[in-house]
């Protein structure tokens, strides 16, 4: 009995059974103690704990101290409304007389007055009181934690109550102290001993554990620690704030992890429980974040609206909200809905004279349609109204942020003269502060301009001071800017190779570490300024010194930036790795960028010390991913490896826009020519007048002619009969095979005039390691050969308005009926077509075509969605009506191919280019190895027609690339040539067939009747042989 009493008590805490039962074991350990004798003010004090925590507690103690008469005596005359007027009767006099001497004293203690290893229990009660340092000084705590640790580390046992107050004092010191590795060291020292009474005291010290654990990036600890101890100890307590504390802190972990499901959960919870407007407030922004990070924009904007209904007395509150929705329209480029928030928090700053937050909004606005629009007359406006209210006197770091920005987009604009005055200021601020990392950030653009203004000798002098400082005080962005700076100072000098070789390095380096880059969710790289500056100088470099096929391979790599944001989405990881996993990588990626950096400034022989480390640390990472089949890299193959598997009638059209330039790569299996073009801001809105002129039924073809020139497609070599394109943003948008291959008569001349389709066959990828890798033939053993999805009637979907698509199931079924080459074809209409039979079926069919509605993300391609039925009447548009493409990563594809036949923006507009790039990624990256989607909307009967059309042709056994080709010039000479109609579709991955060729009757006729000659002629032969 006594072996099992010590099993128990020394077993640690969990959250499987009861604290109810864990403090019945403390208290009888307690009463044990007591009864022998052994240290009575200690146990005693454990007992008045538990006592005084709440009425539960009362009641347990009532109950198991029966045979200790005194102690029983006094607390069966104490009633649970007197707990907070419960004596301190455990102290003896010495001790209570002490611990007054100490809290009524003005000076902090010392060891005349307490020892380090004195009285263990007066030390645990004044470090618990928030007000602490009016008792100790930091020199007492840090030899007392000395002493302490001291005390811990040499007793055998570790066990005793003594011990765990002693162990407590060294964790709530070690806190104090920010002695972070020291409460880590002990963590199960404390969570295994038993001894410390359940109460707020033990709650606290939790905390301190929980805070150690996210200061060293370990969430998965944090939430074991918060599930297994703290939150059943505070639910224990009863302490609301403290449950709801901890569970903010748990939603913040998960959100940490990418694990936004499980934080949505439990702010939800406790949103829902809230029972004040302020409480409401405390959770908009990590409620509103979660439904972001999960692409449930509905949500969050209804989440923000309703908020601005409610009576709100703090007007900041109002801003916040204001600038969240402003934020959020800016990332979806709804600009006139962003800008009328804007002015609403401009109107709330006014009204209630807040000139700082006025201020800010003008610095908003700035950055705003700089990084928009390139407006930078606008821009440079409100950053001078915004410099009139900031100074360097009040408000220092904004401040040196606007001068900052304000000298970057002057000296983009050429105004180079403002531009030197302003980073001038920048560096003698920063100067008379010893701000190191702006001065050097002043000193590198000063350098820039120098180089601009071809003053050589200036830009070597500053490059000179930059070396006086370490560059350690340089954040990534800016140490890539100093080299290429640098770099650009080595050409200029005509050092071409020494340009090349310092910058080849930095460009790894900034692939390197985009593609490894969790902190941000969009499946899309943003590229800094400084990054493109780079990536532009060295392309330029390579083409100039004949290094084409690098420069090549530099162009096509930032394009699989994209492909490596995907497997390294938060969200995807988080669907295959447990936390314990997604920690420990995080930590490694952390490890290894903060690497990068290092690396950028460090010499020859450090630079391959530094990379040793990035590799042997990436290796460990890259196997956690490749557990569970998450490191998707392939390298790219060699460009003459490329050009060798090109038919001879084969050309390949490789299109990369970097900044205000637009590289075009024309490789065939000879040659290699790369141009590129001005892609300012004028030709970009061209572009985008085309697409959208294109899109909309507008189409002019003297303007797509114009494109026609630009991209000097005349000089495409006679022998060519194929074209391979791999796109970039607006040319998404612009099938290359709507072009008109000599100048129309007039813009609306459909019908006689000739398109690239009618000379050239077409296909499309999305990076050169795509078109290398799906050369091949594929074909997969899968349960069903076809699974159609479609959805006529969207009058029952909640949240959103979704027209009828009357011809959707006539066209599935059609497209059934002529896949006479498959058998195993299942077919799903109306409230059939449900989100959990996609799901079942998208994994294990050959060929999925989808027909209801579907929302291509420009922000995010996980966010991509495709609209099914519910599977009961309970469910929301945000659970079973919208699939997001995230959710395919649970279910692995294995389709030869997916078509989305009724696609749409998301964001209300045209199907941009991003969108229509990300979403082939996410559903190739999930397992599907080619997609057919239309780039804009279309008459349901016509996507009908082609639809059925392109099957057909698919079911006679023409590639994929083919079939689309054909059932375009089939509507292009059957029906409207206005290449609105017949140009909508593209298909992006493996042209291969789907069934072998079917056999032409006429051939089989043919055959057939030579067979029958030649057996009658030798027939013939024997007869006339006889």
């Amino acid at each position: 009995m006594i072996l099992l009493y010590l099993i128990l008590f020394l077993a640690p805490f969990s959250s499987d059974t009861t604290y109810v039962k864990k403090t019945e074991t403390q208290i009888a350990a307690y009463v044990s103690n007591i009864e022998k004798g052994q240290n009575v003010s200690l146990n005693s004090w454990a007992i008045h704990e538990i006592a005084s925590l709440n009425c539960e507690g009362l009641d347990i103690v009532k109950s198991s101290v029966q045979s200790l008469a005194e102690k029983a005596s006094f607390y069966d005359k104490i009633s649970c409304d007197e707990l907070d007027e419960l004596s301190q009767s455990f102290w003896d006099k010495t001790e209570s007389d002490l611990f007054k001497q100490i809290i009524n004293s003005e000076d902090t203690v010392s060891t005349a007055i307490i020892g380090y290893d004195e009285h263990p229990l007066i030390h645990f009660r004044l470090l618990m009181e928030n007000d602490f340092h009016n008792y100790y000084s930091t020199n007492y705590l840090k030899n007392a934690l000395e002493n302490w640790l001291g005390y811990i580390n040499s007793e055998p046992s570790n066990n005793g109550l003594e011990f765990a107050i002693v162990l407590s004092n060294v964790i709530r010191t070690a806190y104090i102290l920010d002695r972070y590795g020291v409460i880590q060291e002990n963590y199960e020292k404390f969570v295994n001993q038993n001894w410390l009474p359940n109460s707020i005291h033990r709650l606290k010290l939790l905390g301190a554990f929980d805070y150690t654990f996210y200061i060293y990036g370990k969430y998965d600890k944090s939430l074991q620690l918060q599930r297994n101890y703290s939150l059943p100890l505070a639910m224990f307590i009863g302490n609301k704030t403290e449950i709801n504390s901890i569970k903010v802190r748990q939603g913040a972990y998960l959100i940490s992890l990418g694990k936004y499901q499980a934080a949505k959960v439990i702010y939800e919870e406790l949103y829902n429980e809230s029972e004040t407007l302020e409480e409401q407030y405390s959770l908009f922004t990590n409620l509103g974040a979660t439904y972001l990070k999960l692409g449930q924009s509905n949500k969050y904007i209804s989440f923000q609206l309703r908020a601005l209904d409610q009576e709100i007395e703090e007007y900041t509150t109002r801003l916040k909200i204001y600038r969240n929705l402003f934020i959020y329209y800016s990332s979806i480029n709804d600009v006139n809905t962003a800008l009328n928030y804007i002015e609403k928090a401009r109107e709330v700053a006014i009204e209630n004279q807040d000139t700082i937050e006025l201020a800010l909004i003008d610095f908003y606005l700035g950055s705003f349609y700089w990084n928009n629009y390139k407006d930078a007359e606008k821009s440079l406006a409100n950053l001078s109204t915004a410099s009139q209210i900031f100074s360097a006197e009040k408000n220092y770091e904004t401040y040196i942020d606007l001068l900052v920005e304000k000298g970057s987009i002057l000296s983009k604009i050429d105004s180079l003269t403002e531009a030197r005055q302003t980073f001038q200021n920048v560096k003698q601020l920063t100067l008379s502060r010893s701000d190191t990392p702006d001065y050097l950030d002043a000193v590198v653009n000063l350098t820039a301009i120098d180089l601009k203004q071809n003053k050589i000798k200036d830009a070597a002098k500053n490059l000179e001071d930059i070396q006086l400082y370490s560059l350690e005080n340089m954040d990534f962005q800016l140490s890539v800017k100093y080299q290429t700076v640098k770099s650009n100072y080595f050409s200029l000098s005509g050092n071409d190779r020494a340009a090349i070789d310092n910058l080849l390095p930095v460009i790894d380096q900034v692939i390197d570490r985009a593609k490894n880059n969790t902190d941000t969710q969009e499946g899309y790289w943003s590229v800094e300024d400084e990054y493109l500056d780079a990536f532009e100088l060295i392309v330029e470099l390579l083409i100039d010194n004949n290094r084409s096929p690098e420069a090549l391979e530099i162009l096509d790599r930032l394009k699989t930036i994209n492909d490596a944001t995907l497997y390294n989405s938060p969200l995807v990881k988080a669907a295959k790795l447990t936390e314990e996993e997604l920690a420990e990588e995080k930590r490694l990626n952390q490890r290894i960028q903060s690497l990068r950096k290092k690396y950028l400034n460090a010499t020859q022989e450090e630079r391959f010390q530094i990379n040793t480390q990035i590799d042997r640390i990436s290796a460990v990472r890259n196997q956690i991913l490749a557990d569970v089949n998450l490191d998707k890299e392939e390298p790219l193959p060699p460009i003459w490896s490329i050009q060798r598997s090109l038919n001879e009638d084969e050309l390949l059209l490789h299109f990369t826009e970097v900044g205000t330039k637009l590289y075009v790569s024309y490789l065939t299996s000879s040659q290699i020519r790369i141009k590129y073009y001005t892609f300012d801001k004028q030709r970009q809105a061209l572009f985008s007048q085309i697409g959208d002129n294109l899109a909309s039924g507008n189409t002019n073809l003297l303007e797509l002619y114009r494109l026609h020139e630009i991209l000097d497609l005349k000089d495409i070599p006679s022998q060519i009969k194929q074209i391979s394109v791999v796109p970039d943003n607006y040319l998404y948008r612009i099938p290359l095979e709507v072009l008109p291959t000599e100048k129309p008569d007039s813009p609306i001349s459909f019908g006689s005039t000739r398109y690239l389709i009618e000379d050239y066959h077409f296909r499309y990828f999305t990076s050169l390691k795509e078109f290398d890798s799906n050369r091949r033939t594929f074909s997969a053993s899968t349960e069903t050969d076809f699974s159609g999805f479609a959805i006529s009637d969207f009058q029952n979907f909640k949240g959103t308005n979704l027209p009828s698509l009357p011809y959707a199931t006539v066209e599935t079924n059609n497209i059934t009926n002529v896949l006479s080459s498959f058998n195993n074809k299942k077919v799903f209409t109306g409230d059939a077509a449900t989100k959990d039979i996609f799901k079942q079926k998208v994994g294990t069919s050959r060929l999925v075509h989808v027909a209801t509605h579907s929302e291509v993300s420009e922000k995010d391609p996980l966010f991509s969605t495709i609209y099914l039925k519910n599977s009961s009447d309970s469910d929301t548009l945000q659970s079973d009506q919208a699939l997001y493409a995230y959710e395919l990563f649970d279910t692995p594809l294995n389709s030869e191919f997916i078509m989305l036949n009724s696609c749409s923006s998301g964001s209300g507009s045209y199907i941009q280019g991003s969108g229509i790039m990300g979403i082939s990624r996410a559903l190739r990256y999930a397992g599907a190895k080619s997609l057919a989607l239309n780039l804009w909307s279309v008459n349901d009967k016509v996507a009908s027609e082609f639809a059925t059309d392109f099957y057909d042709l698919l079911n006679e056994g023409e590639t994929k690339s083919e079939a689309i080709r054909q059932a375009k010039l089939n509507q292009l000479k059957r029906a409207n040539a206005n290449p609105h109609f017949w140009g909508a579709y593209m298909m992006i991955g493996n042209p291969s067939p789907v069934t072998n060729k079917s056999t032409n009757a006429g051939l089989i006729f043919s055959l057939l009747a030579l067979t029958g000659l030649l057996t009658g002629f030798i027939t013939y032969r024997k007869e006339s042989s006889g």
